[in-house]
């Protein structure tokens, strides 16, 4: 019972139908045939259950359901809500939100969640699951589309010595498992001068010197650190690489490179240099950048802005 005066009927009526009373109300006029809740509300259902009894209606199937937990997200609205008015996130596409915003930002296709919460169906006992099944599919269902990109964070640059002079630029596939759309042609060199070539910090630190190492879809090098951070050209051919078990490395050239900006999953933000064939792509391109992982473009005003995906 309410003495306080309702904003369209004013004091014309003292009882008002409790929450559960205009569920099991408007679940009856509606026609609702199935109400799918969370677990908590079985008390609400069997009020419901209640008053169907009472006005002798059919009752809707009642379906239950624990709590889903990700093992690798922390999924709060209120928390994400007032991280997003205090300016701390981005935006309800931050991907520290987890929103469903922030998933197609990340290049995350609908159906892939879908295909995984079908997967593990309904039960009302608490599941805590990781975000891996999601990432398998999604890889399953965009790997095809996806482009390869050249991506370095704070490349060390090495100076290539003794490249044939033939060699003008590496051919590297756009996808490799569809040849028929073509090379990205990475150039190595400026009027005939060989440009620095950069590869990532941690390829930089376990290739000793002397070792044996192939920059991808380039060719095979030598290492050199004592040498002003030289490498020294070996052979071309990617079969000396495989027959040596030795290590391949992806790179950047510093001539035409492009400035990147990627958009961890905790937020975080790498900013590092991509291949020129970059800015080819248009906004909304799901990409591989190779070696380190699926993203989206979702920006590109000078500098290019991406949010990784996953591996």
């Amino acid at each position: 019972i309410s003495e306080t005066e309702h904003p369209r009927v004013g004091t014309k009526y003292r009882v008002w139908p409790l929450l559960e009373y205009s569920w099991g109300i408007d679940d009856h006029e509606l026609g609702i045939t199935h109400i799918i809740r969370g677990k908590d509300l079985v008390k609400e259902g069997k009020i419901e259950q209640h008053i169907w009894n009472i006005y002798k209606w059919k009752h809707p199937e009642l379906i239950y359901y624990g709590r889903l937990r990700f093992q690798d997200a922390t999924l709060s609205k209120s928390k994400s809500r007032q991280e997003v008015i205090d300016g701390a996130y981005s935006g309800w596409d931050d991907p520290r939100t987890w929103s469903l915003q922030s998933l197609e930002k990340r290049g995350i296709d609908p159906r892939a969640l879908r295909k995984a919460m079908l997967d593990l169906g309904l039960s009302v006992v608490d599941i805590s699951i990781s975000m891996k099944p999601v990432y398998a599919e999604n890889r399953s269902l965009k790997d095809a589309e996806a482009p390869r990109v050249f991506f370095v964070e704070n490349p060390v640059w090495l100076t290539p010595v003794g490249i044939p002079e033939d060699v003008e630029y590496a051919e590297a596939p756009v996808h490799p498992d569809f040849p028929d759309r073509g090379f990205r042609k990475i150039p190595i060199r400026t009027e005939g001068v060989d440009e620095r070539l950069g590869i990532p910090q941690k390829d930089f630190e376990r290739l000793d010197e002397g070792t044996l190492f192939r920059m991808k879809d380039l060719a095979n090098f030598i290492m050199k650190k004592s040498e002003d951070l030289e490498m020294h050209f070996n052979d071309l051919d990617v079969r000396t690489i495989l027959d040596a078990n030795a290590p391949i490395v992806h790179w950047i050239p510093e001539i035409g490179n492009v400035n990147v900006q990627l958009t961890l999953i905790d937020g975080s933000i790498v900013m590092g240099q991509a291949e020129p064939s970059i800015q080819n792509l248009p906004v909304g391109t799901f990409l591989q950048f190779e070696r380190v992982g699926f993203a989206k473009i979702f920006e590109k005003d000078g500098l290019i802005k991406a949010a990784f995906s996953h591996k």
